[in-house]
This record gives C-alpha cells, sequence and structure tokens, in this order.
C-alpha cells in the first residue's frame, strides 16, 4: 500500500472550502514519488499549508485544535481510531470486491406481481453493505477530530474531499454530505437508484470505495504504528511490515 495518496498533489486556491464542498474545482498536476511519498504533498505539508488547512477545518466546526505536530493521543483514541478504521476498511471492502465475491453480481429476482424470474441486482444486500460503510464512515470522521495526529488528520480530510468530489453521484443513488461532513443514506432512494451508478461508485479499483479503503488502511497503519504494532493492511488487504513509507507518513 503505497502510504500517502495523492490527495494534496492539486493546485487549490486560498479558499478552504473546496474540501467540504462538492462545487469547487481543482487542477491536476504532476507529482513524482520516492518510497512511496508523493513529494507535492509533503511539499505542501512543509510550506504550512497542511497546518493551515487543519486550522480552518477546526475553526469552522468549532472545535480548537491549532497544536496539531506531534502525537499526543491517548492510548485510548489510537485503539478507538484502529478499531474504526477496521471497520470501514472491511466495509469497503464488501463492496468494493469483484469476481465472484462481487455483491455487484446479478441475481435472480421474481416479480412479485408477474412471478416472472430475470436477472438483476440484489438491492437488499448492497444496501445493508453501503448503510454499513456510512456508519463506519461516520464514526470514523467524528473520532478523527479528537485526534493530533498529523497523519489520521490529513487522511481524514482527504476522505472528506473525495466524498465532495463525489457528491452528485452520492446524491442521485439517496446519500447526503451533510453539515458536519457525515454521510447520510435513504434507504428508499437508495433501492430505486440505478445500480449501475452505485456499482461505479463502489465497486472496484479507482471507485470511491476503494480510495475509503485505502484511507482506512492507511490510518490503521498509522495508529497501528503508534501502537508499537508490528503488522497492517497491504494494498492487497493482507498483513504486512510497515514500509519506510508508513512510517515517515506518521509523523508528517
Amino acid at each position: 500500500m503505497a502510504a500517502i495518496n495523492n490527495f494534496w498533489g492539486n493546485n487549490y486556491t486560498n479558499d478552504t472550502s473546496y474540501l467540504f464542498n462538492s462545487t469547487k474545482s481543482t487542477t491536476s498536476v504532476g507529482s513524482s514519488n520516492i518510497l512511496g511519498i508523493d513529494l507535492a504533498e509533503y511539499s505542501s505539508v512543509t510550506r504550512g499549508s497542511y497546518n493551515k488547512l487543519i486550522k480552518a477545518y477546526y475553526k469552522k466546526y468549532g472545535t480548537d485544535k491549532s497544536t496539531t505536530s506531534g502525537d499526543g493521543d491517548t492510548t485510548a483514541t489510537k485503539t478507538t481510531l484502529k478499531g474504526e478504521a477496521d471497520s470501514l476498511y472491511k466495509a469497503a471492502g464488501a463492496l468494493t470486491n469483484t469476481g465472484k465475491d462481487s455483491l455487484f453480481n446479478k441475481v435472480d429476482i421474481k416479480d412479485k406481481d408477474s412471478g416472472i424470474t430475470v436477472k438483476g441486482y440484489d438491492t437488499d444486500k448492497i444496501y445493508k453493505a453501503v448503510d454499513s460503510l456510512v456508519s463506519s464512515y461516520n464514526q470514523l470522521v467524528k473520532s478523527s477530530v479528537n485526534s493530533t495526529n498529523n497523519a489520521v488528520l490529513r487522511q481524514t480530510l482527504g476522505m472528506i474531499q473525495s466524498a465532495g468530489s463525489n457528491g452528485r453521484l452520492l446524491n442521485n443513488v439517496g446519500i447526503k454530505i451533510n453539515a458536519d461532513n457525515t454521510l447520510s443514506v435513504d434507504e428508499e432512494t437508495f433501492k430505486k437508484a440505478d445500480m449501475n451508478v452505485v456499482k461505479s461508485l463502489f465497486n472496484g479499483s479507482g471507485s470511491f470505495g476503494d480510495r475509503i479503503q485505502s484511507v482506512a488502511g492507511n490510518i490503521n497503519a498509522n495508529v497501528n504504528n503508534l501502537l508499537g504494532n508490528n503488522y497492517t493492511y497491504t494494498a492487497f488487504g493482507t498483513s504486512g511490515k510497515y514500509s519506510t513509507g508508513n512510517l515517515l507518513d506518521s509523523v508528517l
């Protein structure tokens, strides 16, 4: 797993609200990677723009966390974050799975009125999986407010940004981005939505669901490292030792 995702390799205006509003646009620029480290992202941290973004975030939501350097998290906070990141990783994985284990494989569905059986998506199963992801996502977003760890805060903000950039599609399938950056899903709207759109959002490599799983894995890695554990998730969902990038990411 790349230790640092490309959340910051963009040109932004001084308006930090793009992190919370899907209407903002960005222009991608190239970035270089050494040992899994995005140099554009690292540059944003060293220039101080990252610290400004963190302060802007907490100022907006009435929580003063102006000191974000180092790791002042208690063991209880780390343990909570680890558990929630693990839950989100698994919830996202249930949706991103492809092949025979994919929830988006079509099944035989019998029409209640006509009795005719046709192939279609199991919307009940897909909804339950998305509802589980939304619940885990919300828990991690809320708990990250209690963290002083730079990597956890940065990765969570990146996840919020990703949700914002997919806001229109999420809304189309009944998933709303709330004022506090949590998500909510309306069951009736979701089940009536185009499941092909839902699939494009949550299934497979490069999807919104895949990005969420990547963030959850990175947070799990950072907190595991701070707790002194030896293993974490790899890009393939297996357990593996930390890379140089993981170690550097935990202190940026």
